[in-house]
């Protein structure tokens, strides 16, 4: 089911284009790249990360935290007043909107403000940028639906995987502009998809890069492991049904045409995934109209 494309001798090829520069020392490289994130995840975020970690902490506590942050605010009401919990009275107050929500989903949230955060600074030459929260915004809505369809629980973790997916793209673009373009100028010609030649010049690709930020905010164990292996999900060992259902979720988006605005060749979509996931021909016009459905509204609330 996923786009042909030819393999030859990439690292020859590579080498003309970047003048024999490819990099041999990728943790270095690695490091380097992403010291600056490392360090910055938003304030409000290791606020919530410390109340989390209280067991005395009350929905009082983390109002406190919540209201002096006008922006998470205001997403959290736009998301326990949105369709998907579908509720009959309006949601006002931020205890009555946790009691909807929950505390954890509050730690997705700050860490998607991140994302439209870093989006600002990313040249259009380089990004599509409203391409690119569009795919993520449609790979968490895909994710979120497949699991709903499996009867899996805690829903908003598999909506943040999508929504976070690509994180790491955002710090190679800032990490090395340069190489970027030059790795996005090669996909595009040839037809290659981005992770493979982030791997031949660099050592890694965004999805390790990804994981290992979130590894480093001390994000959840599934959440590290979908993203590092979404574009291998048969590497994942300790939580494979989630890295099955971003696998698929990611390949679904692109064939929707929420792509990143590129014309490169995207991974092929592994059929043991999708047994996994149990979506189906069926299925897939349900998710479809789902992920349709909410995409007007879910950008609306990160629109501030």
């Amino acid at each position: 089911m996923g786009l042909r494309y030819e393999r030859g001798p990439l690292e020859d090829r590579l080498g003309m284009i970047f003048r024999g520069e490819v990099m041999s020392n990728s943790s270095a490289v690695l490091d380097e790249m992403v010291s600056g994130w490392i360090g910055s995840p938003p304030l409000v975020f290791n606020k919530l990360q410390e109340a989390l970690n209280d067991p005395d902490l009350s929905f009082k506590d983390f109002d406190a935290i919540i209201s002096a942050d006008p922006s998470l605010t205001a997403r959290l009401l736009k998301v326990a007043n949105s369709s998907f919990y579908a509720l009959d009275t309006k949601v006002e107050t931020i205890t009555h909107a946790l009691g909807i929500v929950g505390v954890k989903p509050l730690i997705e949230m700050a860490l998607s403000t991140v994302m439209v955060q870093k989006l600002k600074g990313i040249s259009p030459e380089m990004l599509d940028v409203q391409s690119f929260w569009k795919h993520n915004v449609a790979c968490g809505l895909a994710s979120r639906t497949i699991a709903q369809n499996l009867g899996a629980g805690n829903l908003e973790a598999f909506y943040t995987a999508g929504m976070l997916h690509d994180i790491g793209s955002l710090i190679i673009c800032q990490g090395n502009p340069k190489k970027a373009r030059e790795i996005l100028s090669w996909c595009k010609s040839e037809g290659l998809p981005q992770s493979e030649v982030e791997e031949e010049v660099f050592g890694f690709s965004h999805a390790r890069v990804g994981a290992l930020i979130f590894k480093e905010w001390g994000l959840s164990p599934s959440l590290i492991e979908s993203v590092r292996y979404h574009h291998c999900p048969s590497q994942a060992e300790n939580f494979p049904l989630e890295t099955a259902v971003l696998h698929v979720a990611d390949f679904l988006v692109y064939k929707m045409k929420y792509t990143l605005g590129n014309s490169y060749a995207i991974h092929p979509l592994d059929p043991n995934m999708v047994r996994m996931t149990g979506v189906t021909r069926e299925s897939l016009g349900y998710i479809r109209q789902a992920v349709h459905a909410q995409m007007a509204e879910t950008l609306n609330i990160f629109t501030q």
